[in-house]
């Protein structure tokens, strides 16, 4: 059991999203009993045991069906043979087993502590981010006591911070290297790149990037220029925007984006 434990550790400290599948209650004879747990990862690959293999082969389509949903269930494994949705195995009991979807923190990385990324690193902590930002010329003073500030060159900032699947990267720096933190970031493990600035520097800086040999599909995954369209103007609504773009991202294929508005 310490494995398992150890295994969630390193997971959450990687940033990964996966499933502990726990036997609950068990009656009759049954392969594990009820605390025996199991790993499964988004991929289908496991970690630990909770019994034989067709008990694990049906949690682990559930397992990975609750990743998918990202909520936790609960089943029921029967293991009679003659019953109504046995699986075959002559063990004559019933297992209860309970999924439980681990989303580890997320993290948003911003690269520039102007005006736009200070109210971006309030914005993203009120939500649950877990918020670094990255700036040679930043005042921690300036940003809220919970925003760990790395006062940096970016390459060097950058390297100094674990950038994993559950990281948002939002590259705010003014233009004044802008291309800099992009090549810093882009083939990184973030889920999510947004760089701000108008569509012209946009277009010209990813061109840049392409014509200097990076890869066009990573090139093209980035959201520039960031945010979603509300007509924001101002640092606190430009901040909005991003952060919608970000859940929506975060949230899809669910999310739209769309006005909830209805007709009638």
């Amino acid at each position: 059991m310490h494995e398992i434990y150890r295994k969630i550790n390193e997971l959450l400290e990687k940033g990964e999203t996966f499933a502990v599948v726990t036997i609950v209650k068990t009656e009759g004879s049954t392969p594990r009993k009820a605390g025996a747990r199991m790993i499964v990862l988004p991929d289908g690959k496991t970690f630990g045991t909770i019994g034989g293999d067709c008990v694990e082969a049906g949690a682990v389509a559930e397992a990975l069906e609750a990743l998918k949903e990202g909520k936790p269930k609960t089943f029921t494994v029967a293991l009679k043979e003659e019953e109504l949705g046995g699986i075959g195995m002559k063990c004559g009991g019933m297992a209860e087993v309970y999924i439980e979807v681990i989303n580890p923190r997320p993290k948003l990385l911003i690269i520039g502590g102007g005006n736009i990324g200070a109210q971006l690193a309030k914005l993203g902590h009120d939500i649950g981010f877990e918020v670094t930002v990255i700036d040679p010329a930043v005042k921690k003073e300036n940003l809220p006591e919970y925003v760990k500030v790395i006062p940096e060159p970016v390459e060097n900032g950058v390297k100094m911070v674990e950038i994993t699947r559950q990281t948002y990267v939002v590259i705010a720096t003014g233009h004044k290297y802008d291309e800099d933190a992009l090549k810093a970031v882009i083939n990184s493990n973030a889920t999510y790149i947004g760089m701000v600035g108008s569509k012209r520097k946009a277009a010209v800086t990813l061109k840049k990037l392409i014509e200097e040999g990076f890869a066009e599909d990573k090139v093209k995954t980035v959201h520039t220029p960031v945010g979603l369209d509300i007509g924001a103007e101002t640092p606190e609504e430009i901040a909005v925007s991003i952060m919608a773009e970000i859940i929506k991202e975060r949230r899809k294929p669910g999310a739209t984006g769309n006005s909830l508005k209805i007709s009638f």
